[in-house]
């Protein structure tokens, strides 16, 4: 079961409705254990899967991967995937998405290639058939506003998929590009090859956590991570009871789920509370730090669009350290 999405729909229209937040937003996957497997899609933008209790499979085209509990789950662009759990447990997910640039480069596009072994369709949506054979459905105008009938037919959209096609089969480039135009054409090439071969999971347990000016960090995904996708800057932030993070600024807006414990936050001198479960908004160009009330040890997962580094708007403003951070001890 997905939930709405919290920061309002991964679409453009719904940026800053419900979050000061122009391209972030999140939904939360629950898997029961036992549940029947769910239905098989596509889409062209990569989404990254942080499981927060539990432990699931994913298949992605020909591939198989499993995940645990702090993990991250990454899926290249315009691969067929599905998730599921395991009979003795399920899995709780969250996913923080950037969808919303997507929409405005014109690549928001989904398709379904196969349902859940047990379909339902829920009210102002009906199947269609062929036959005796389910082959997509249909939603009903007035639906989320909609004017007229829409029908979801199951598999792939011609002309995405012979794009995305041609680059699967391109092959491995040849040689050292002679020219800059022949270094693009390389470049299709190199990205095809690396979300084929590389890992789709990046495993909690085998990243380090890092004492920095910020605090204690575990990186799952940064400039110089080797995953499948690179459109959200994520870290996981422990924080002592008693305790405060760094403060700092950063031109990118940043979304935080309070994965545990109970705090609040400083964002330009405003004060603003926050308990577990709850997701941490953090507009553009704010100053912002975290302390931690209650008796527990607090865990919060940030994720930052990567698009504004690629602008040349990364980077960090430091202004304060984190209490615990000793730059004899660890460097800085």
């Amino acid at each position: 079961m997905d939930s709405p999405h919290q920061a309002g729909d991964h679409i453009s229209y719904d940026m800053l409705t419900r979050a000061p937040h122009y391209l972030l937003t999140s939904h939360f996957t629950s898997i029961r254990p036992c549940a029947p497997v769910r239905g098989s899609h596509r889409h062209i933008s990569a989404p990254t899967l942080f499981c927060l209790d539990g432990r699931g499979w994913e298949r992605n085209d020909d591939a198989y991967y499993e995940f645990d509990g702090l993990d991250l789950l990454v899926v290249p662009p315009y691969t067929i995937h599905q998730h599921g759990g395991f009979d003795d447990v399920g899995a709780e997910i969250y996913v923080p998405e950037t969808g919303r640039i997507h929409h405005i480069m014109g690549l928001v596009w989904r398709e379904q290639h196969k349902l859940s072994e047990k379909p339902t369709f829920p009210d102002g949506t009906e199947p269609l058939y062929e036959g005796e054979e389910l082959i997509g459905y249909r939603i009903k105008r007035g639906v989320l506003g909609i004017e007229e009938d829409i029908d979801v037919m199951l598999g792939a959209e011609p002309q995405r998929e012979a794009a995305f096609k041609g680059r699967r089969e391109a092959g491995s480039s040849t040689g050292e590009p002679h020219d800059t135009y022949e270094r693009y054409v390389q470049l299709m090439h190199d990205e095809a090859d690396y979300c084929r071969e590389v890992d789709h999971v990046v495993r909690g347990a085998d990243r380090p956590w890092e004492h920095t000016r910020h605090g204690k960090l575990r990186w799952y995904v940064h400039p110089r991570t080797e995953t499948a996708s690179k459109q959200k800057w994520i870290y996981l932030q422990e924080i002592a009871s008693g305790s405060r993070s760094g403060r700092h600024r950063h031109i990118a807006e940043e979304l935080i789920l309070v994965v545990r414990g109970m705090g609040y936050d400083v964002h330009d001198g405003q004060r603003w509370d926050w308990k577990e479960g709850e997701l941490i908004c953090i507009p553009t160009m704010t100053e912002h730090q975290h302390f931690v009330t209650g008796d527990e040890d607090a865990l919060l997962l940030s994720a930052t669009p990567s698009h504004y580094t690629f602008l040349g708007l990364g980077g960090i403003e430091q202004f304060e350290d984190a209490p615990e951070f000793e730059p004899e001890v660890h460097g800085g």
